[in-house]
């Protein structure tokens, strides 16, 4: 057997390249050849070493030092090619572990799974919500000019980059506002040509992934991200940077948030994360590589940082079919993934499910035919969600021993405009959050949505009911006071949700 790489290790001066010998005395070589690539597709060539030396660790392990900056770069976030003078070494690719982070601190505690997506802070804060998911899109923060009196500048490996000052400042106010009411913030990272103003067309070639068919008179909203480039990787890192130094701190300035989403419902990518149509292995082998890249940028700021992949309820089936290459199965995709990265560099990721009904304009999951108590069930919706809390066991999928996280940042319930309906959606919701409280490995609970929206298909999602025009809220719907109430204990010591 000859030398293979058995793990990828930066550090704060250094990268750590460990070599795992083969039994022929003849391979013994003490030198090896490195090359420093980008992580985009095209790999392009960051750097090259020839002729570098082991050394052995202060375990005894034998390793490849190589610098953590070339050309002024971070090569932390880099795939490394090393070779012995012949063949290119087997394992992993890419930094598995990255040390000196510049902030450490505990993860923030709850004392309760009931989260919100939020429309309005200060009734966010009467309800007692403390978990949100906020939406932040690429094109909103970023510039690729200075604006007078509206840039804040960020370097990133020496080079300066440009932030929509206003953007922030607005997230800022939220984010504070949620922080010191004890919410938990995570982030829902997207990439939309006109999410809250319509992106600037030169920084729009740039973010967007060059296959996306977004804008294009499909039915695509949102763009996957684009690290097919170089210059795409360097404007996505600093994105995720920018966001993870401001925001995920211990003493929270400007507001703090210890979690980040990687795009929307991304097994149904055809809408919510367009890289144009593909095979499910292209689609999720070029996700993988943006979640990797996700957690090794924003580890960097935050040691804590829990970096989540988002797929809607389709589980084994798909919105489109099985052989339709715009929309795909969440298990199908894990596997893919989970291979993916444990072959070329595995990171901490956790998984951010959306258990709709299989019907969405109906709240009765619990007659969801699809839902079955099955490992290859078609969709995981509330009836049958101990079916994702089992599969986070499973050897393949644990990292380092230890199962991923769940949360389930997006879901809620449909009401008609009539009092029936709207009873059954608060009851739903009852029995949804105590079907959580039975599942210990779900961290969170984020409902959506907080406020009916005219624009959500035909969906009325909130606790709070709008005009039929949507130009304005009414009136608190019934599920409203369940919501408020599902996490307190009434006089004789007995929580809401255990009425149900």
């Amino acid at each position: 057997m000859s030398a293979k790489i058995s793990s990828i290790t930066a550090r704060r001066n250094s990268i750590r390249i460990c070599i795992e010998r083969g039994s022929v005395e003849e391979n013994r070589k003490k030198y090896f050849g490195v090359e420093v690539l980008s992580p985009s597709e095209k790999q392009e060539l960051i750097a090259k070493y020839e002729k570098v030396f082991t050394i052995l660790d202060e375990t005894g392990k034998e390793c490849i030092l190589v610098p953590e900056k070339a050309g002024g770069r971070s090569t932390a976030v880099c795939r490394f090619r090393v070779t012995d003078g012949e063949t290119v070494l087997e394992g992993p690719s890419f930094a598995e572990e990255i040390y000196d982070s510049e902030r450490s601190f505990p993860y923030p505690e709850a004392g309760t799974k009931k989260g919100l997506q939020i429309a309005d802070v200060n009734d966010a804060i009467e309800l007692g919500v403390r978990h949100a998911a906020l939406n932040v899109s690429q094109g909103d923060f970023l510039q690729l000019e200075p604006e007078p009196d509206n840039t804040i500048e960020f370097v990133l490996d020496g080079r300066t980059f440009y932030f929509n000052r206003r953007t922030v400042e607005a997230n800022d106010k939220k984010i504070r506002e949620l922080t010191e009411a004890g919410v938990i913030i995570t982030l829902i990272l997207l990439n939309s040509p006109k999410w809250s103003g319509k992106v600037n067309e030169k920084l729009w070639k740039v973010i967007a992934h060059p296959d996306t068919l977004v804008g294009e008179g499909n039915e695509g909203l949102i763009s996957e991200f684009n690290i097919t480039s170089d210059e795409g990787v360097q404007y996505y890192r600093a994105f995720v940077a920018f966001l993870a130094d401001r925001y995920a701190r211990q003493d929270a300035p400007y507001g703090r948030a210890v979690g980040m989403i990687v795009g929307n419902e991304v097994n149904s990518g055809w809408i919510w994360c367009n890289a144009g149509i593909k095979t499910v292995e292209e689609y999720t082998e070029e996700y993988a590589d943006i979640v990797r890249l996700t957690w090794q940028t924003a580890v960097k700021y935050y040691s804590g940082i829990r970096i989540y992949l988002s797929f809607d309820h389709f589980w084994t089936g798909s919105a489109g079919g099985p052989s339709d290459k715009r929309y795909y199965g969440a298990k199908d995709m894990l596997r893919i993934l989970n291979k993916r990265l444990t072959e070329q560099g595995n990171v901490p990721w956790n998984i951010a499910h959306h258990p709709y009904p299989q019907d969405l304009r109906y709240p009765d999951f619990w007659n969801d035919t699809q839902a079955t108590d099955s490992p290859d069930a078609p969709i995981i919706t509330f009836k049958n969600l101990q079916v994702l809390a089992a599969f986070t066991y499973e050897d393949e999928y644990l990292y380092k021993g230890k199962r991923r996280r769940i949360i389930l940042s997006e879901q809620g319930f449909n009401s008609h405009w009539t009092t029936e309906s709207e009873v059954l959606q608060a009851m739903a919701y009852g029995i949804a959050y105590k079907k959580v409280m039975g599942i210990p490995e779900i961290d969170s609970f984020i409902l959506h949505a907080h406020h009916d929206n005219i624009g959500e298909f035909g969906l009325n999602l909130g606790l709070w009911r709008r005009s039929e025009d949507g130009k304005m809220m009414v009136a608190q719907k019934p599920i409203y006071y369940v919501f408020k109430a599902i996490d307190k204990k009434d006089e004789r010591g007995v929580y809401h949700w255990e009425r149900y």
